[in-house]
């Protein structure tokens, strides 16, 4: 695990525990503690014409992480399923949900830990009390699934043999010309 501060003792056990049951014998895996309080993402705002737009705060703070994660982080984003673990050490006792810390982490790392964050197919959340010295303990690894997302959702045309993204489990083309054209070769 590369750490981007000095990590207390056991937060690199954790991080190894945590990518052992979200991803059980990743060939890879990445993990790094961001310093700082972890930022909640908030529900969404409404202007008076009832258009949504982010909150400044939060733009503020998932620019920072995305900041932290961009130095952290020097490869192409994953394009596969991704197992994310975070434990997030607040300084108070403040009633903070897990996953809307989550959540903030998954929105900073598209386009950086990986295309977007549906890629993540197994994700797990803990929040802990450290006063002294509030962060993020992060993990990422790629994610064995059933539930295939990103590139590992590509198939090979049965009729034409170029690649496609499949919108159901049983299909076999990436089109209906390709369908009705196998269809029609089949002899009757």
């Amino acid at each position: 695990m590369t750490a981007a501060v000095a990590a207390p003792e056991g937060d690199r056990e954790r991080a190894e525990r945590i990518l052992e049951f979200l991803a059980p014998g990743a060939a890879q895996s990445w993990g790094t503690v961001l310093a700082g309080e972890p930022h909640s993402k908030s529900r969404p705002r409404f202007n008076k014409d009832g258009r949504a737009y982010k909150d400044p705060a939060d733009a503020e703070a998932e620019d920072s992480t995305k900041w932290k994660l961009r130095q952290w982080f020097r490869r192409p984003p994953l394009t596969g399923n991704v197992a994310l673990g975070c434990v997030f050490f607040r300084s108070s006792m403040q009633l903070i949900d897990g996953d809307n810390m989550l959540k903030h982490v998954c929105d900073a790392g598209n386009g950086i830990l990986w295309v977007d964050d549906s890629q993540a197919t197994a994700k797990f959340a803990a929040v802990e009390l450290d006063p002294e010295r509030p962060r993020t303990v992060l993990v990422v690894a790629p994610h064995v699934s059933t539930m295939l997302r990103g590139t590992d959702n590509v198939r090979t045309c049965q009729g034409c043999s170029e690649p496609f993204r499949p919108s159901r489990p049983v299909q076999k083309y990436c089109g209906r010309n390709c369908s009705a054209k196998a269809r029609k070769a089949v002899p009757s």
